[in-house]
């Protein structure tokens, strides 16, 4: 990096350390969480006050500085007091997903499922300390002792909703800091978009989707996927569907893409940990998410405190975000037992292993044996798994084997092969 470049880092560094020092933490977090306009507002005001400070620096020869190099500096500050700072670029590269900070010198992220270095470094410990600091007092979170472990939401930034996983230094062997950023991207992608972008990976899709008499005959994908097409619009209307994979393989992506295709005269409640799966176009959609207690408050609404409410409300579909406990799998089993459709995710290496986790997460709560809880699962119609943000296999849950005692699964993706025979 240049000379004049780093200096120009460094200015902007030292204005956002004074401003910092003028306003309290309090003032800063008002500023972010005030309307639109007021908040347009503010911050040119703030930045034309900072851009004034600029005119009383010079460089070593005593030149003052351009207005090329001011427009610069400011843009950095914005990134600074509003952004991300050095990883503002990260945030809103729509290629990534994922982001995670080790300590100053290890970030690494994951680009259409393939994690790679970010190419970007803080300048030292001190400051990717006070980044940590800066992102916690905004989001109005406390890394201490007692919460050393924290998640949290920001949904401030224009083009994704930020989940955010802070774990202390108190807890790692570095002693730093570890920050997680997954990505939700606001504009949802469709399953057209997924599609250009891999995750449908048993044929390539057409470039120039052809029209017959002006009517598209395929609703989703590309005429050359028209298998997948068909199995989607299967799935969508079926009874319920397991998604499964590892962290961060694409389940909230796809089910957020398969959520915009849910018929508008059915109705939804999504419950979920954070506000990651969402929908602003359908109109009868409530998502909720939980509220964990802090500080002295000994409230709590959790998952499958959600589900159990959805029980009570006149829905067609319950979302579970993810399943993670036994009340959760219980309750969401319970639904999908007396007619709801329902979705949710669950870790998982196989289709196979996601039916026999969320089975296990029922014998938890319930105290039924195996069997009974593989049949709780009976309301469900397919298990999708996800591997690096690709399709890997689909199953369908075709009823209860009275000879062996099991659930069937039959597999319908990767697709039959068709032998031509001449």
């Amino acid at each position: 990096m240049k000379t004049r470049e780093l200096e120009l880092i460094e200015l902007s560094r030292t204005l956002v350390d004074e401003f910092y020092k003028k306003q309290n933490a309090g003032v800063l977090n008002s500023l972010s969480k005030r309307n639109y306009d007021e908040l347009s507002v503010s911050r040119e005001k703030i930045l034309s006050q900072i851009r004034d400070e600029m005119s009383q620096y010079e460089d070593v020869d005593g030149n003052e500085m351009t207005e090329e190099q001011k427009d610069e500096v400011l843009e950095l500050v914005r990134k600074e007091l509003w952004g991300y700072g050095i990883i503002d670029g990260l945030i809103h590269d729509k290629e990534i997903s994922d982001i995670k900070i080790y300590n100053d010198k290890q970030i690494r992220v994951k680009r259409y499922g393939k994690r790679m270095d970010s190419g970007v470094r803080f300048a030292n410990r001190a400051d990717y300390k006070n980044f940590v600091t800066r992102l916690l007092e905004r989001n109005k979170v406390n890394l201490g002792t007692a919460n050393a472990i924290q998640t949290f939401t920001d949904a401030t930034q224009d083009d994704f909703i930020l989940r955010i996983t802070a774990i202390s230094g108190l807890l790692t062997d570095s002693g730093n800091t570890c920050i997680a950023i997954r990505k939700i991207p606001k504009e949802k992608y469709t399953l057209r978009a997924l599609e250009q972008a891999g995750m449908f990976n048993h044929l390539q899709p057409d470039e120039g989707r052809t029209c017959i008499d002006g009517i598209v005959e395929l609703k989703f994908l590309s005429e050359v996927n028209e298998q997948f097409d068909a199995l989607f619009q299967k799935m969508i209307a079926s009874k319920g569907i397991l998604f499964t994979g590892k962290g961060a393989s694409g389940k909230t992506t796809l089910m957020n893409a398969m959520l915009k295709e849910i018929p508008w005269d059915e109705s939804v409640m999504i419950c979920q940990e954070n506000a990651e799966l969402f929908d602003e176009d359908h109109p009868d959609l409530l998502a909720a998410h939980v509220m964990i207690s802090g500080g002295d408050s000994k409230v709590s609404y959790n998952l499958g405190d959600l589900t159990r409410a959805a029980l009570l409300v006149d829905l067609d579909r319950v979302i579970v975000g993810e399943v993670k406990e036994g009340s959760e799998a219980a309750g969401l089993s319970k639904a999908s037992m007396t007619g709801h459709k329902c979705w949710t995710s669950v870790h998982g290496e196989s289709c196979e292993m996601a039916v026999d986790k969320m089975a296990d997460y029922i014998s938890q709560a319930t105290g039924y044996k195996t069997k009974e809880s593989l049949k709780q699962l009976c309301g469900f119609e397919y298990v999708i798994h996800l591997r690096n943000f690709r399709i890997d296999e689909i199953k369908k849950i075709d009823g209860w084997d009275k000879n062996t005692d099991s659930i069937i699964l039959k597999p319908v993706y990767p697709f039959e092969e068709v032998v031509d025979e001449k």
